[in-house]
């Protein structure tokens, strides 16, 4: 591991690309030896250290005072327990000297449950054959256009497509802002940017 941490170190081209290096002894080896990997991998070029699943926080804390370069440590679903490395904050993990918190597991298992209970939703509707109208369950249809950047796709269309080609998209005289349904058509103009109109 030390000897493809220093390769890519080497290689590296861009001096603003991380090497983030980690280990997986602690379960096995303990915390003395993750600690020894650790700088290994610093020494030979590693930017980022990681040692996954530690069981408490007094061994994270070790570990960070231990180590000589910065500590990243992985909070897994960020708002929910786990088996292995206990919940903790953002501020107590930096109390502890981490520099880096990662959540990767929080974005899809929020979205995965949120799919969970508007099926559930659809599902009382069709069995009880009556509207379900639960609008705190999901987004609206504003907030959706917006997240996909829909505006600023309509505004890259007005300046790089041709009129022919907008009208065979969207048809004469319409934008596509007046085609999605619910969207906000107008928005405040941003300083120095042109109008629509005027595309």
């Amino acid at each position: 591991m030390v000897q493809k941490i220093r390769a890519a170190a080497e290689a590296r081209a861009d001096p603003d690309f991380v090497i983030k290096s980690r280990t997986d002894v602690l379960a096995t080896h303990g915390l003395a030896e993750a600690i020894r990997r650790l700088n290994l991998y610093a020494e030979a070029g590693a930017d980022l250290l990681f040692a996954d699943a530690a069981m408490s926080a007094d061994d994270i804390g070790t570990i960070a005072k231990n180590v000589v370069k910065p500590l990243s440590v992985n909070m897994g679903f960020g708002i929910r327990q786990r088996s292995t490395t206990p919940l903790l904050s953002a501020k107590q993990l930096q109390d502890l000297g981490v520099a880096v918190v990662i959540y990767p597991r929080l974005l899809t298992a929020c979205a995965l449950q949120g799919m969970k209970n508007g099926l559930q939703l659809l599902k009382q509707s069709l069995a009880s054959g009556k509207v379900v109208d639960r609008p705190g369950a999901l987004v609206s249809f504003e907030e959706l256009h917006d997240i996909m950047g829909m505006h600023e796709i309509e505004e890259m269309e007005q300046r790089h497509l041709t009129s022919v080609q907008l009208e065979a998209k969207y048809g004469r005289g319409r934008k596509a802002s007046m085609i999605m349904q619910g969207a906000k058509a107008t928005r405040p103009a941003k300083p120095g940017a042109k109008s629509k109109q005027t595309a």
